[in-house]
């Protein structure tokens, strides 16, 4: 898994690649919430073009991010959804949960 930032403006923007897994995810974990509680990062979209495979730590991470948003009354996107990811997130009944992305697309 990699991930890289985007310039910020207010919206911050991680691009993620590769597999999401117990291996990965803590490594995830660390640095979404180290974003998102940046003073200069209103909004997070973590973009998951790259993302082939996700497991449930996947998830469980997402959601620990999208819990740390709310409280600081942040946003948090996810965008770029694959087959693999999308699967996953409609199946556990959570994609509801996050907003859409900065194209107008469902996450």
């Amino acid at each position: 898994m990699q991930v890289t930032f985007g310039p910020s403006a207010g919206n911050c923007v991680a691009v993620v690649s590769g597999r999401i897994t117990i291996d990965s995810s803590p490594d995830l974990r660390t640095l979404l919430l180290q974003r998102i509680t940046m003073p200069n990062c209103e909004s997070l979209t973590v973009d998951l073009t790259g993302v082939d495979y996700v497991d449930t730590s996947a998830l469980a991470v997402l959601l620990e991010v999208l819990r740390s948003a709310r409280k600081l009354n942040k946003h948090f996107r996810l965008g770029g959804l694959g087959e693999h990811p999308r699967y996953l997130l409609e199946a556990t009944h959570i994609r509801q949960l996050f907003n859409e992305d900065a194209n107008g697309q469902s996450a």
